[in-house]
């Protein structure tokens, strides 16, 4: 293998190895996070976790037990989503210093992009310059 490439496919596999760190050290920060919003009503709040789960839910007075269903149900609904909005900007800020535009990267998915795709050839080549490290093999 010509020494220009080996040194070009180590550096790859350095800048793809400290990118994984990156992930995994996101992911922990987003596993632990966690947004709660109250209502402007001030009457209930709701708490998500970096996925969007709804945590918890909690109401801060007695109004609604005398609220409408469909009007508590509203009240419910909006402050759950204001909390997961919330959490997607935040978890946007977080990680797109590290991989790049984030909605970017959901379109890329959404439409079909693999990961496993797009790094099967760099892992390929790693796999075969490792074999062929012990080879004994002359460059030239």
């Amino acid at each position: 293998m010509n020494i220009n490439l080996q040194a070009q496919l180590d550096q790859a596999m350095h800048e793809l190895t400290a990118q994984q760190q990156r992930i995994q050290e996101l992911e922990e920060e987003l596993r632990n996070r966690t947004v709660t919003v109250r209502s402007k009503d001030r009457m209930v709040s709701a708490t998500v976790d970096s996925s969007g789960g709804l945590t918890k839910l909690e109401f801060h007075d007695e109004r609604y037990r005398s609220m409408a269903k469909a009007e508590l149900a509203d009240a419910i609904v909006k402050v759950t989503t204001d909390a997961r909005t919330e959490m997607n900007t935040q978890v946007n800020k977080i990680v797109e210093p590290s991989v790049g535009d984030v909605e970017e990267m959901r379109e890329a998915l959404r439409d079909g992009s693999n990961w496993s795709d797009f790094l099967a050839p760099l892992l390929k080549m790693q796999q075969e310059a490792s074999s062929w490290t012990g080879m004994g093999r002359r460059d030239g």
